[in-house]
């Protein structure tokens, strides 16, 4: 299977999945997020005074996790996280309703550079045995790891 079946397949199990689990050193919490571009960098808001906020910046190697379990469809990615200026957009108030919370928003932009997947008639049989395993090289190539 080519590289780009495998990013296109998880593509669509990661598009429609509204929250993921970010796992960062000390423990995994739920997330919703922004996926942007084809680069597979992805997105969340978060609050500058939080545990999350606070663990990226000791340690920026995180993962991301999506479950389309209907589609029996897993997709675990890997990268590393920086904090971002936010552009901020109306939808936000709800989680950062004053202005001092607004002060306080960042984006937590994720470069993912490795992808796990376990998608059914996607990648191999027994399914779920082994993960199908994507890494990126630095000149930003996809590549099936072994």
């Amino acid at each position: 299977m080519d590289t780009k079946t495998l990013q296109d397949a998880a593509a669509a199990v990661v598009a429609p999945v509204p929250y993921c689990w970010l796992v960062t050193q000390s423990g995994a919490r739920p997330m919703g997020r922004i996926l942007t571009g084809e680069d597979w960098a992805v997105q969340f808001v978060a609050d500058l005074r939080s545990d999350k906020v606070a663990e990226i910046q000791q340690s920026s190697a995180v993962q991301l996790i999506f479950q389309d379990a209907a589609q029996d469809a897993f997709v675990a990615l890997a990268g590393t996280a920086r904090l971002d200026k936010v552009v901020w957009k109306d939808a936000y108030e709800a989680y950062f309703p004053t202005e001092r919370d607004r002060a306080n928003a960042t984006f937590v932009a994720v470069e993912v550079s490795l992808m796990r997947l376990w998608i059914r008639g996607v990648t191999p049989e027994p399914f779920g045995l082994h993960p199908t395993v994507l890494e990126r090289d630095r000149a930003d190539l996809w590549h099936l790891s072994p």
